[in-house]
């Protein structure tokens, strides 16, 4: 379509060119731009990137109103938060399959021009330009269709008293991932925790691309074996703390 035209500098990336890989024309790898331009159009270059408060604001409302109406219907408070809690532990094996089979399944088969562009839109891009802030949670163009395919999955699954409670426990998951996320990219942790979560992430970025793909939590890199111990070639400790 005409109206998807792509700027030079994406296409680039997507193809390993600078500014994605390395020094060129005297610039160091530490000079590389923190975001690019990906869309020739305005609109579509605004609509595609999201404050990380963005999520929030959507989501959190309606998991709210979940666990309300819930707990007042016939559910009761206790089935309600139960159904709840198992939605957020639901998000977090969805949070790892999409990081796993299908963000780095592209990534694993980008061995032809317009594979590699495809793997970079999918998720080549924030490994290239992890430190942009605007594309480092789903904008609603991308967020909303998908939490309605989800609504409707699960409101088949789990039937029509069951599911509200369910996806309000998968939109929560979903927004503390993406905080989460951002938390591990642009914040500098003083809690043990919070510099476990940075470190476990970061290990993803520059360790071990086929490992730690959890990122709101490793239970499911723990079960499904991609959890990874320290290694003699892990990358440097600046980059990881």
């Amino acid at each position: 379509m005409a109206f998807i035209r792509y700027t030079q500098e994406c296409l680039d990336a997507a193809q390993g060119l600078w500014p994605a890989r390395g020094a060129h024309e005297g610039r160091l790898q530490s000079e590389r731009p923190k975001t690019i331009r990906v869309f020739e159009s305005r609109f579509l270059e605004f609509i595609s990137q999201a404050h990380p408060v963005t999520p929030g604001i959507w989501f959190l409302p309606l998991a709210a109103w979940s666990l309300w109406s819930g707990s007042a219907g016939p559910l009761g408070l206790l089935r309600t938060v139960g159904l709840f809690l198992f939605g957020v532990l639901l998000w977090t094996a969805v949070e790892y399959a999409l990081h796993r089979s299908l963000m780095h399944g592209f990534l694993r088969h980008a061995d032809t021009p317009a594979r590699k562009f495809r793997a970079f839109m999918v998720h080549g891009y924030h490994h290239e330009f992890a430190d942009d802030r605007m594309r480092l949670v789903m904008p609603p163009m991308i967020s909303w269709p998908i939490a309605a395919v989800v609504a409707a999955l699960w409101r088949f699954a789990f039937g029509p008293a069951a599911w509200f409670p369910i996806m309000g426990g998968t939109m929560t998951g979903y927004v503390a991932y993406d905080w989460i996320h951002y938390y591990t990219h642009h914040a500098r942790p003083k809690t043990r925790l919070g510099k476990w979560l940075r470190r476990y992430h970061m290990r993803h970025h520059f360790e071990d691309e086929n490992a730690f793909y959890g990122i709101s939590s490793p239970l499911w890199d723990v079960v499904l074996g991609t959890f990874r111990r320290n290694t003699p070639n892990a990358a440097p400790a600046k980059e990881l703390t």
